[in-house]
């Protein structure tokens, strides 16, 4: 058996083996130092993106709070001016209800003056006086709300005398309504209606004399003017015409 044996030269490098591991450490170096500057670079760009971002956010909030806080307080300073505005409102409509309701009363109270001006003149004012005895006032009240059903009627009349004329008159007053009952004209005696007061009306006074009561119409009866004649003892007969609507007057308690 033969056995061939083969020899193999090899030569020896050992400066090979340190150029191979100084290339790998080299590449491996360089491939980090670029991976570092690559991922520096990027990651720095980033983290300066982010605090400009976070700087904005910042800013932006700081702005919103700002903001917010200028409209809290413009928002209590509108409720603060809506508050008193309504309340200056509440005080004008007092104030103004106040200043009616005084109005109405001294508008009122004048009206009542006048009238007794008018009613002591007449006595007192040899200027305005009049012979004999004459009607002051006469009015008829419209049914009040408790005697609406019943159609009640209630009357004041005021008769006077100039004090020029200062002797006691006495004599009769008499009341009389004419109007339509239907087609039918009728005239009507104050004494037949009365529900409330005296029947027969007589005067006996120096200066004046006040009458009041009630009465009520027959159903269906439109009263539309009213006569009031007056015979005192040595005086003229006086008679009085009076259309209705002028001497109604609304209801009184």
């Amino acid at each position: 058996m033969n056995t061939k044996h083969k020899i193999v030269i090899a030569q020896h490098r050992p400066w090979r083996r340190w150029i191979i591991v100084g290339s790998i450490t080299a590449a491996v170096l360089l491939g980090g130092w670029g991976l570092y500057s690559y991922t520096r670079a990027h990651t720095v760009s980033d983290f300066e993106r982010a605090q400009l971002e976070r700087d904005r956010l910042r800013d932006d909030n700081r702005q919103m709070s700002q903001k917010l806080r200028a409209a809290l307080s413009e928002n209590q300073q509108l409720k603060d001016q809506a508050a008193y505005l309504s309340r200056s409102q509440q005080i004008d409509d007092s104030a103004c209800s106040t200043v009616k309701l005084s109005l109405a009363s001294l508008q009122a109270e004048s009206a009542d003056l006048r009238s007794q001006l008018s009613f002591y003149r007449g006595i007192v004012s040899p200027a305005e006086a009049q012979a004999g005895v004459r009607v002051f006032e006469f009015k008829v009240y419209s049914p009040a709300a408790k005697d609406a059903a019943a159609g009640v009627y209630k009357y004041d009349l005021v008769l006077i005398q100039s004090v020029r004329h200062d002797k006691h008159v006495d004599g009769e007053l008499n009341v009389s309504f004419e109007g339509f009952r239907g087609s039918t004209k009728q005239s009507l005696k104050l004494a037949d209606l009365v529900t409330d007061g005296n029947k027969n009306l007589v005067f006996s006074f120096k200066y004046f004399e006040e009458f009041s009561g009630s009465f009520r119409f027959p159903d269906g009866f439109r009263p539309l003017r009213a006569t009031v004649t007056l015979q005192g003892e040595g005086t003229p007969r006086v008679d009085d015409d009076y259309d209705w609507g002028k001497i109604m007057q609304e209801a009184r308690s």
